[in-house]
């Protein structure tokens, strides 16, 4: 009996190795190019597998005590970590999929990133949703909010009003947030901003950003005390994967050090 628990465990495992490398290998042959991070699904891969055979290979020793203490802290670590990750993972899925109930009092596009003046496909997407949800609520207060970094010839705030200017939104109703380099400062410096123009305690705001990013902006967005909901724009399926995986490490550091 351990011995059959053993080989489905190195099966599940194996098994885990040779999906995350043929991810990384349709992602590269999708767009061409090494996709940003998606080396940690290439690595994981590699040890996954070569886990898996060790253990294989380790199987008739596997009543030697320090072996098989070895394997069973092993399997315990695995499924905890698999279980946090899970839990993440659940956590986002569930806020991309939850839909804004009422009418906000402004609507705030998180930038994606820029080159020169262009948008970044992650920021075009962002700000058409955001486009879509003010034509349906045109007198709505807008804040883009993203700063000027490397590369950039403007402000990701000032290339998201630029577009949507150009597409029909009242320039009246546009804020620029320009001082941020993160989620949690994009939080931050919009606090600020509302505490100074506007009276009310708490303002409803109805933030707008990648699918994969909404659960960690909401959960930033309340430790800086605004009153939040968010709006999912939608990215590549294919990236959705590796967008996603990495967002589990940057909740888990935001939990930790975004203060």
């Amino acid at each position: 009996m351990i011995y059959l628990k053993c080989h489905v465990f190195e099966k599940i495992i194996i098994m885990l190795g040779i999906l995350s490398l043929l991810y990384f290998i349709i992602c590269f042959l999708t767009f061409n190019i090494i996709v940003n991070f998606s080396l940690f699904f290439a690595l994981m891969g590699i040890i996954f597998i070569a886990v898996g055979i060790l253990r294989i290979s380790l199987r008739e020793k596997y009543k030697n005590k320090i072996i098989k203490r070895a394997f069973r802290i092993f399997n315990i670590s695995i499924i905890l970590i698999l279980s946090v990750f899970i839990f993440i993972e659940a956590c986002i899925v569930y806020s991309a999929n939850k839909t804004v109930k009422d009418k906000p009092d402004y609507i705030m596009i998180l930038g994606g990133g820029i080159r020169g003046r262009n948008m970044l496909l992650i920021q075009l997407q962002r700000t058409e949703k955001a486009l879509e949800f003010i034509k349906r609520n045109p007198n709505v207060k807008v804040i883009v909010s993203g700063g000027q970094g490397k590369g950039e010839d403007i402000s990701e705030a000032e290339s998201m009003k630029e577009y949507l200017i150009k597409h029909g939104v009242n320039s009246e109703n546009i804020l620029k947030e320009e001082k941020s380099k993160n989620t949690m400062e994009n939080m931050k410096y919009t606090a600020e901003i509302l505490n100074k123009i506007d009276s009310r305690p708490n303002p409803k705001i109805a933030i707008v950003t990648s699918n994969y990013h909404v659960f960690r902006a909401k959960f930033l967005a309340r430790r800086a005390g605004l009153n939040v909901e968010g709006i999912a724009a939608p990215v590549n399926n294919i990236l959705l994967p590796n967008f996603s995986i990495r967002e589990c490490f940057a909740i888990i550091k935001s939990f930790f050090m975004d203060k």
